[in-house]
């Protein structure tokens, strides 16, 4: 458990002092129309000054579902929990310009006199400097989904055990396998934590399947037409892989339809990360074999509230597991309620 107190009293420092430019409610540089989104609040969510506190949540795109979802999580408990969700993404998401974005939404943050930061990093190691400007600003970090490489950078983390996730996975799909065969690995982007602890989860269930041999392994950025591309020229070169096992449903969906375009959907099993509603579809019709549902809504409500208790001077967890759950035709139904 962390003791808040000091932390408590820089915020309010800062939010006392930023009445002296004004709260911004708008979202520059981003992709997403960055609402300010309030709830009937009473006086115990107001901030000193009696203004609304603003919650900046950054997350890495607003177009795939898994976080749109997320920010639908964080909009709600914004309005249970009256306070301002901003929205914040990079406009550019290709490899390595996204962090680029998002360490200036982070200026951004500061100036417009945030009162906490939610913040999923593109990169885990190059986000760092940007969240150590956030935190000599007074301001707290949560630090939601892909885990921030330097942990004194937040107070607390929301979201999955990815090694887990990927390892529950990757075992569904390698004992369907039977022990034997080949498979791709198909990578987020370079950088990324869920991708880096994803992957370790495959290797952890590989380890456990000598005859399984990966044949190819390779980044498609978590975009669903990188990796219809990548997986496009994979099969050049291995045309009779049994399975690939993708970091996100995005690259899944993509895998899919290359997969469709080589004569070999049924042939090939495919599973993907998030059991977003796309990924679903395609397991009740036979073209995914299995995805994970993380509770993206979730992951995003609990990190608004959790940044609602940071600034409200209560204890917060060092971590807020949000569970996931192994998808496939069997449970495709009732997941959700299990």
């Amino acid at each position: 458990m962390k003791k808040l107190s000091v932390v408590l009293a820089m915020v309010l420092t800062v939010t006392a002092m930023a009445g002296c430019g004004g709260k911004s409610t708008e979202s520059t540089n981003t992709d997403t129309s960055a609402d300010t989104e309030t709830s009937e609040g009473g006086d115990e969510n107001e901030a000193a000054s009696g203004e609304m506190r603003d919650v900046v949540v950054m997350v890495k795109n607003s177009t795939a579902p898994f976080w749109i979802s997320t920010m639908d999580g964080a909009k709600q408990a914004g309005e249970d929990f009256g306070v301002n969700v901003i929205f914040k993404t990079p406009v550019d998401t290709a490899e390595g310009s996204g962090n680029e974005q998002q360490s200036q939404l982070c200026e951004e943050a500061i100036v417009s006199g945030a009162d906490a930061v939610v913040i999923a990093p593109v990169d885990s190691e190059a986000i760092v400097p940007a969240t150590k400007k956030i935190n000599d600003a007074g301001i707290p970090v949560i630090n939601l989904n892909t885990r921030i490489s330097d942990a004194e950078q937040y107070v607390t983390f929301v979201g999955l055990e990815n090694v887990n996730q990927g390892y529950d996975t990757a075992k569904v799909v390698l004992e369907k396998m039977e022990g034997e065969g080949t498979i791709f690995i198909i990578e987020g982007s370079t950088g990324a934590q869920t991708s880096i602890d994803r992957v370790t989860g495959f290797e952890k269930a590989l380890a456990e399947y000598p005859n399984i041999e990966v044949v190819a392994q390779q980044s498609a950025n978590y975009s669903r037409a990188d990796a219809m591309n990548v997986v496009q020229n994979l099969l050049q070169s291995y045309p009779d892989v049994d399975a690939i096992i993708c970091c996100n449903d995005e690259m899944a969906m993509g895998t899919a339809e290359a997969v469709d375009a080589a004569g070999k959907t049924g042939e090939i099993l495919i599973s993907g990360q998030d059991a977003n509603d796309d990924a679903v579809g395609a397991v009740k019709e036979g073209k995914l074999f299995a995805t994970s549902f993380g509770n993206p809504y979730m992951q995003g409500y609990t990190a608004v509230q959790a940044a609602v208790d940071v600034l409200d001077g209560k204890e917060v967890e060092d971590f807020y597991e949000v569970k996931t759950k192994v998808v496939t035709l069997e449970n495709v139904d009732t997941f959700k309620d299990e």
